[in-house]
């Protein structure tokens, strides 16, 4: 380490967050709460960028609506199967224990608690169409029954991922 990035080092360490009382007025916090819970709105970051977008509720259902339409990348399954999902991930869980391949700690962690769905939102792609702003669509897993499973799944892969010696760990490594 060099002298000069010793003295970075040491500049960077001493540093403190400031604490400002911020450039809102109480109207303007007021005005923003009454922003967030209006139901005709639906506020969601962008896909990219950085952004938010303020989209019409009726607009964004319709997007959601649009894209979940399509028969050529979504069917319509009518049979709930959140029970059978559940049955079927408690006796794969159970089987890998009672093999010895996880622990009973990490068999409970895996077996679901509650029957919860995932569930579907869009991201605006502003970057795509100024006129007509696409969503893309995600699922999000938390909370969901096959939460646990994914993250021990997660975990596992990570260790394997980071053996390769191809794997980068961020920009820099890069």
């Amino acid at each position: 380490v060099t002298a000069e990035m010793s003295a970075i080092m040491k500049e960077f360490s001493e540093l403190r967050p400031s604490v400002t009382s911020g450039n809102l007025t109480r109207k303007n916090i007021s005005s923003l709460i009454d922003f967030r819970h209006n139901d005709e709105i639906i506020i969601k970051p962008t896909d990219k960028g950085g952004a938010v977008v303020i989209w019409g509720k009726t607009d964004y259902i319709a997007a959601a609506n649009r894209q979940l339409g399509d028969g050529s990348t979504y069917k319509v399954d009518n049979v709930v199967r959140t029970e059978q999902y559940c049955e079927d991930i408690h006796v794969f869980v159970c089987d890998a224990w009672a093999q010895g391949t996880i622990s009973q700690e990490t068999c409970e962690r895996l077996i679901p608690k509650e029957l919860s769905l995932g569930r579907c939102y869009l991201l605006p792609k502003i970057h795509k169409n100024k006129t007509h702003c696409p969503g893309r669509p995600i699922v999000s897993g938390n909370g969901s029954y096959t939460e646990g499973i994914s993250r021990f799944v997660d975990d596992c892969l990570k260790e394997i991922a980071t053996g390769v010696p191809t794997h980068l760990r961020d920009t820099i490594h890069f």
